[in-house]
């Protein structure tokens, strides 16, 4: 009976497509499911492509992406394919390298101005207690974004906030809240598990 159970339970791991957990390091195999993932998708619009990454916030226009070693490395290996090329040795391990001990984020944000994102802040939220960025990029020149009739007038801006990530489970839920210096909070919850 123990063993029918133990069978089950690895069956259902082995078999459960949304069960992986951020992976901090890639061993060969992982590096090769990323390359492959990129290169079998290469024609997908990229934001299907990223959605296992992503996180809208509760307005749903604003989002926020996790960018781990896995995701850049199927990203970029999507690039390549769609230009006919391989991504070399050397390529892998520097996209690997870009995230190392890190949890980075990029972050589309809408304002009324410009620079409306310069003095923005980032903190991210860890079983309750905030850690603080070791970098961040606030886009001090937003471009005009046209968002139809549902903003009259607003400007895109991307921004970029790393954390350190020794700190956090790889199959914990983080949320990254970015303020403004109103307080006004934006918020987006990634669940690492089921991320890759």
């Amino acid at each position: 009976m123990k063993r029918i159970i133990l069978w089950i339970v690895f069956l259902l791991l082995l078999f459960s497509k949304n069960v992986y957990a951020v992976y901090y390091d890639l061993s060969d195999e992982q590096i090769k499911q990323a390359l492959e993932l990129g290169e079998k998708n290469k024609n997908m619009d990229n934001t299907a492509f990223l959605s296992e990454w992503m996180s809208l916030s509760n307005d749903r226009y604003e989002w926020a992406a996790l960018n781990t070693k896995f995701s850049i490395l199927a990203y970029e290996a999507k690039q390549a394919a769609l230009a006919s090329k391989n991504l070399t040795k050397p390529q892998i391990l520097q996209f690997i390298s870009e995230v190392e001990d890190t949890l980075s984020f990029h972050v589309i944000l809408y304002g009324s101005s410009p620079d409306f994102a310069r003095s923005y802040q980032a903190v991210l939220l860890y079983k309750n207690k905030p850690i603080r960025p070791i970098l961040e990029q606030n886009d001090e020149h937003a471009k005009v974004a046209n968002m139809g009739t549902r903003i009259p007038v607003s400007y895109r801006a991307m921004c970029r906030y790393d954390f350190p990530n020794y700190y956090i489970e790889p199959v914990a839920e983080v949320t990254l809240v970015i303020i403004s210096p109103l307080n006004k909070e934006r918020r987006f919850t990634f669940d690492l598990s089921k991320m890759r």
